[in-house]
């Protein structure tokens, strides 16, 4: 199968979570939606997790191991005769732990008991997943390949008034190509934050000052193009007003830069160097309804084509209809540097359900993106690009015993766009609209 190259891959499909505005994704006073990829959304039921193994003092080891099999409808995001496959996945994840607070417990309840979990607090695994795309079409079965991620997450004298925490997170993604492409787009993710946090027990203010670096590469040479590194500092001060409601604030700047010399005359990533600043404010309406509100400015301070210099909002309402039970609704209007524009601006509406039926967990997530983007750099296409991506992430978890589930996950993801681009050496104007399914089936063993 010839696919001609083009100068970027397909817009909608490469923006990953390193998004360069907006409110860190890992602050956990956020409501940000993430940058969404379609294809990277994994229903959050689909994990289980056992007691572990204890294999030293204070320290438990976690391997999980898991099969899925399923289908996928359109292996190469393509508008029309799209061409789908079996697929099965094999999956196994090693983790290890500082022991809970449970676990620290003396087992005598006579004893005294004690709630000191130490000097440091951490956990680190290494997941791996290998996807055999079962097809007799040659360039279907050649998009599988060997996922990878680890992660280190650590808080440094946690009980104490100051304290340290780090969050080391690395992914290996493996997509398939598309109708642009002529082999995989496989991309390697680093992401690290680092973080001074002040959280006195006997005073009202705190907060945090933060440093994130994120290295996003893509492993083909051709595509190194939109190789980026971001590099992120900020402060996050908090005030507990009330007892059930804490009003907070954010500002950082940032360098987001291409990190490669792009071959064949492709222009590389154009340097920015984003800030945003920000107030809001978490609170209970009631025991059962939570509501957070966020508003502020955010300069992308392109060095180079189109910029934004506008509001970022965002908010969400989430209701605990039963014990067991709660959904959440979100909006947010977001600015995020892209691998193949200057920046895209996205409207996000997000629904979230989760509902538990011992020993079954439910988990459905809709949304939709309103999306533009600004400064595209695709050789024969024009700069700017209108996107409504559609999505559904679906899950059901069933727990047989302690350590063993079934899962069952359904992704749907659409994305419908009015951009049009004459393919490089000619051809048919491409359509980058694509619909996909995928449906996997699978066992989960924790030991």
């Amino acid at each position: 199968m010839t696919r001609f190259f083009v100068s970027v891959v397909v817009v909608a499909l490469f923006e990953t979570a390193a998004g360069a505005q907006g409110v860190p994704v890992d602050d956990p006073n956020s409501i940000t939606i993430a940058s969404f990829d379609p294809d990277n959304a994994v229903a959050p039921v689909s994990a289980v997790e056992g007691p572990g193994v204890k294999i030293g003092e204070g320290t438990v080891l976690r391997p999980v191991i898991g099969l899925e099999t399923g289908y996928d409808s359109n292996v190469f995001y393509q508008q029309t005769s799209p061409q789908g496959s079996a697929l099965l996945r094999l999956l196994a994840q090693v983790g290890t732990g500082s022991l809970s607070a449970p676990r620290l417990e003396n087992a005598d309840e006579t004893a005294p008991q004690t709630t000191d979990v130490g000097d440091f607090q951490y956990r680190a695994d290494v997941r791996a997943s290998y996807d055999l795309v079962l097809s007799g079409n040659e360039a279907v079965s050649g998009t599988g390949g060997l996922g990878l991620g680890a992660s280190l997450h650590g808080l440094a004298n946690p009980m104490g008034r100051w304290s340290f925490g780090i969050d080391e997170d690395f992914l290996r993604l493996i997509r398939a190509a598309n109708f642009e492409t002529d082999a995989n787009t496989n991309r390697d993710l680093n992401n690290l934050t680092l973080r001074v946090i002040y959280h006195p027990s006997d005073h009202s203010l705190g907060g945090y000052l933060y440093y994130n670096n994120t290295v996003d590469i893509f492993e083909r040479s051709s595509q190194n193009f939109a190789n980026r590194m971001f590099n992120r500092v900020g402060i996050h001060p908090t005030w507990q007003w009330l007892p059930q409601t804490q009003i907070y604030a954010d500002v950082s700047e940032a360098i987001v830069a291409g990190i490669s010399t792009p071959s064949g005359g492709v222009p590389g990533k154009v340097t920015s160097y984003p800030l945003t600043a920000l107030a809001g404010i978490a609170t209970l309406f009631t025991l059962k309804t939570t509501f957070n509100v966020f508003g502020g400015y955010t300069n992308g301070f392109y060095s180079s084509g189109p910029n934004f210099s506008a509001p970022v909002i965002g908010a969400a309402l989430g209701y605990r209809y039963s014990p067991l039970g709660r959904v959440t609704l979100q909006y947010q209007l977001q600015y995020q540097d892209s691998v193949n524009a200057n920046y895209y601006r996205d409207h996000v509406l997000q629904l979230s359900l989760q509902q538990i039926y011992s020993p079954v967990i439910l988990m459905v997530q809709p949304e939709v993106h309103f999306r533009e983007y600004n400064g595209v750099n695709v050789v024969m296409g024009p700069p700017t690009r209108d996107d409504v991506i559609y999505a559904v992430v679906a899950g059901i978890h069933y727990s047989l015993k302690s350590r063993l589930a079934a899962t069952l996950d359904y992704r749907f993801s659409a994305v419908q766009t009015d951009y049009r681009y004459m393919p490089i050496g000619g051809g048919t104007v491409e359509d980058p609209s694509y619909i996909r399914h995928e449906v996997m089936l699978g066992m989960r063993l924790a030991l």
